[in-house]
């Protein structure tokens, strides 16, 4: 699901994109929506190595879990760290007869959280349409992703593939899909995407852990609240349509 490769050798704690205090965004899409997270049946699409989960043990939250990705190492570490949850190997766009069997209508939730930029270009609707069968009737995806903004080059990933999106543009694919946009939200500020520069600027060219200062956090913190002028964030509920 990432765009950067994992190749099994490194520390939980220290896992590039995982490193940069990330845990203020899950903390955020946990409070947010509570609701559709505690007690309830959510596939965590996209897991990697299991921030999500990290977060929702680190807050005491009761909930049934099943975390998905393609990446049998970080899936490992996920397993090892969260074994209380369930963890699968599957394809978001090409999942499994078996998967589609075994969830069929199963789900209440879906966490898809800055993972659609990752999948194939032209596949977005596609593995929509795979939520909207695993889903149970008025279930929900609760989906993130980078906004498409005048600065989209502060995102170093942004030179390489990694796509930023249009507002219009995520309506359509949940549209086209049978959800029906129940919320949309544009947060975030240039401060996170700074953030995840100095971390690639550290990890590629000085060779040095990175780590978020206090005055960064603080105006990364700032962002989660809208209306932002300058926001770099896209945050969408939306519900499955019978």
């Amino acid at each position: 699901m990432r765009s950067l490769k994992y190749n099994g050798t490194m520390v939980f704690d220290k896992l590039t994109d995982e490193n940069i205090r990330a845990s203020y965004q899950h903390e955020h899409v946990v409070k947010t929506y509570l609701k559709h997270i505690q007690n309830k049946k959510v596939l965590d699409a996209g897991c990697w190595t299991g921030t999500m989960e990290k977060q929702i043990t680190s807050m005491g939250i009761k909930t049934n879990i099943v975390g998905i990705d393609e990446n049998k190492d970080a899936l490992k570490v996920a397993t090892k760290n969260f074994p209380k949850f369930k963890f699968e190997r599957c394809s978001l766009t090409e999942p499994s007869t078996e998967f589609l069997t075994k969830y069929s209508s199963y789900f209440d939730s879906i966490i898809y959280l800055d993972v659609i930029e990752h999948i194939p270009k032209g596949t977005e609707v596609q593995v929509m349409e795979f939520f909207h069968k695993v889903l149970k009737p008025g279930g929900v995806i609760i989906l993130s992703t980078m906004l498409d903004h005048p600065l989209n080059f502060i995102d170093p990933g942004w030179f390489v593939g990694h796509r930023h999106y249009k507002v219009k543009q995520i309506e359509m694919f949940l549209k086209k899909s049978k959800f029906k946009t129940l919320e949309l939200l544009k947060i975030g500020n240039l401060a996170w995407d700074f953030d995840l520069l100095l971390l690639y600027i550290y990890k590629h060219v000085f060779k040095k852990e990175y780590k978020t200062s206090n005055f960064m956090f603080k105006r990364i913190l700032k962002g989660l609240q809208p209306p932002q002028k300058t926001a770099t964030r896209i945050y969408a509920l939306a519900q499955k349509k019978n």
